[in-house]
């Protein structure tokens, strides 16, 4: 009789045992299963792939997106990763670029907190002008440079800046920028422009007032002194020789004017026809500031703009090295001139004489190669 109900309880524990063990099976099969979800990496030996996500998409259209794009190779892991996390809806929109071998969990993790937006990194730098801003970002980014230059002259659009002069010429402040890729042109704008804002504060807002100047007037100046030299300890120098010469009624005569006249033709030496070219920004024929500016001048432009050199000078002309000697008087910047003259034509000597015996060397080689 003990026997008997020994073996019935034997066999009940084993009924028991059955289920518990299947079970068993089933939870560890079903930790493998999201342990690879989770963790497993996709495609490492993979390259790194560009993806766009839309704004306002679905957690499922995401999904779909990267399995399309070879960038997860299990859809329904990663989907479920997702809603196990509770990262469904906080996925963010933008152009990412994804490394090879990341797991579903850290992809959705990086997608979460943007860590993989694709960067890129743009150098504006001092005097670049509209038009060469516009190439840059279509070079870089893809931008249409066409879009950008009719933003820049866009009144209304100029206007939501602050700016009301009919364009953000000239407010397009030099610096390295680093842009998402999914940036638009407004929305690189925008951050150049807030950019130049942040730079242009309340302290130098009010020293402007001080000079009885607008802003506009300052970066109008900034971006001739910006086209007239290259040399940061130049700039107030500059800066105060062109005040000197609005307070006594002179004209600018500033070349970079006459240079910026000529719209339809690239940088050059400048001939004596070009500075009769009827332009309102011939600064030889008309007095004053121009009417806009004439690039997009750098942070040391505007503040030797702001705060120039206390002088005497009139008059100024390059040095033949890069920098210019400055005078009081006329009498004074002839005698530059002239020696600036002398220094040009020792140069063109010795470029010719260079040419010449670049000639001869290679027609030296020519007879000895024959």
């Amino acid at each position: 009789m003990v026997k008997k109900e020994f073996m019935r309880n034997g066999i009940q524990n084993k009924i028991i045992l059955i289920p518990v063990g299947i079970i068993a099976v089933l939870l560890i099969l079903t930790s493998i299963y999201f342990y690879r979800a989770f963790n497993s990496p996709n495609y490492p030996d993979g390259e790194r792939v560009v993806v766009t996500i839309p704004k306002g998409v679905s957690f499922d259209r995401i999904a779909d997106l990267l399995y399309e794009n070879n960038i997860i190779e299990n859809r329904f892991r990663f989907y479920v990763t997702g809603r196990l996390l509770g990262w469904e809806e906080k996925i963010q929109s933008g152009m990412f670029e994804v490394p090879p071998g990341k797991s579903n969990y850290d992809l959705l993790k990086d997608l979460r907190y943007g860590r993989l937006r694709k960067v890129f990194e743009i150098t504006i730098f001092e005097g670049f002008g509209t038009q060469r801003i516009g190439g840059l970002l279509q070079n870089r980014m893809g931008l249409d440079s066409t879009r950008v230059v009719e933003l820049v002259y866009d009144s209304s659009f100029a206007a939501r800046y602050g700016v009301d002069h009919g364009s953000l010429k000239g407010y397009l402040l030099p610096d390295r920028y680093r842009f998402f890729g999914d940036d638009n042109e407004e929305d690189v704008l925008n951050k150049i422009v807030g950019e130049f804002w942040t730079f242009y504060n309340d302290s130098l807002q009010r020293r402007t007032e001080e000079l009885g100047l607008t802003i506009h007037d300052v970066i109008v100046m900034a971006s001739i002194v910006e086209g007239e030299t290259l040399l940061d300890s130049e700039k107030p120098i500059v800066a105060g020789l062109y005040y000197n010469r609005l307070r006594r009624r002179m004209p600018l005569q500033a070349d970079a004017t006459v240079q910026y006249a000529l719209v339809d033709e690239p940088p050059r030496r400048l001939l004596y026809r070009d500075y009769r070219i009827q332009s309102p920004y011939n600064t030889y024929l008309f007095r004053g500031l121009p009417p806009g500016p004439i690039n997009n001048p750098g942070r040391r432009a505007i503040l030797a703009s702001l705060y120039p050199a206390d002088h005497s000078y009139l008059y100024m002309v390059t040095d033949g090295t890069g920098g210019h000697i400055f005078s009081e008087t006329y009498s004074e910047h002839m005698r530059a001139v002239r020696q600036f003259r002398q220094i040009r034509a020792e140069q063109e000597r010795l470029r010719r004489l260079e040419e010449q015996n670049r000639a001869s060397g290679e027609n030296g080689k020519q007879i000895l190669a024959d």
